[in-house]
C-alpha cells in the first residue's frame, strides 16, 4: 500500500510563510522542491485554526471534516486556507495518492496568489513539472524527486526526525 497526502512547493515560495505554523515539518526534496506532509496532528491544527475547532481526538486514525472536493480524502477547509496562505509567493500544490495492489490514483490541486489555479487533477508528475522539476532520463518527475522513497505520509515524517 502507498499513501501520500502533502503540500509541495519550491523552497523559495515557502520562505517566510511558515513561522506561525509550529506543527509544520518541511522536508527538502531534489531540485528545490519541499514537501509538507499532511499528518494527523497538522490537519488537526489546521482544523482548529481555520474551522474554529475540531472533534478529532485521534488525528492519525479518525476522519476529518468533509473534504471540499469529493475525490480527495483530506482536502479540508484548513488545508485549502493553508495552501492559499502559502501561495502568496508562488505556486503551491496539494497532492494525494493512494495505491493498493497496483490499483488507486492521484488527486491534485494548485494555488497561486491565494487562488486556485488548477485542479482537481489526477497526475502528480504534471504538478511537479509545473513546479519546475526536470525529469532525469528514465524517470518521471515523481521518481526524479523521490516521492516513492516512502510508502506513507507518516514514514516521510518519521524519516525526517533527527
Amino acid at each position: 500500500m502507498y499513501t501520500l497526502e502533502a503540500i509541495l512547493a519550491r523552497e523559495s515560495t515557502l520562505r517566510g510563510t511558515l513561522e506561525e505554523f509550529p506543527g509544520v515539518k518541511l522536508i527538502p526534496l531534489p531540485q528545490g522542491i519541499c514537501m509538507i506532509p499532511m499528518t494527523g496532528l497538522l490537519l488537526q491544527e489546521l482544523e482548529i485554526r481555520y474551522q474554529g475547532g475540531t472533534k478529532v481526538t485521534r488525528p492519525d486514525y479518525q476522519r476529518f471534516s468533509d473534504s471540499l472536493v469529493p475525490d480527495f480524502e483530506r482536502l479540508i477547509k484548513g488545508v485549502d486556507q493553508f495552501a492559499r496562505h502559502l501561495s502568496q509567493n508562488g505556486l503551491v500544490a496539494y497532492v494525494e495518492a493512494t495505491f493498493t495492489g497496483g490499483y488507486g490514483g492521484h488527486e491534485t490541486m494548485m494555488w497561486e496568489k491565494g487562488e486556485i489555479v488548477d485542479g482537481p487533477g489526477h497526475d502528480i508528475s504534471t504538478v511537479l513539472r509545473r513546479l519546475g522539476v526536470v525529469r532525469i532520463s528514465g524517470r518521471d518527475e515523481f521518481d526524479t524527486v523521490g516521492l516513492g522513497r516512502h510508502r506513507s505520509t507518516r514514514q516521510w515524517l518519521a524519516d525526517s526526525v533527527p
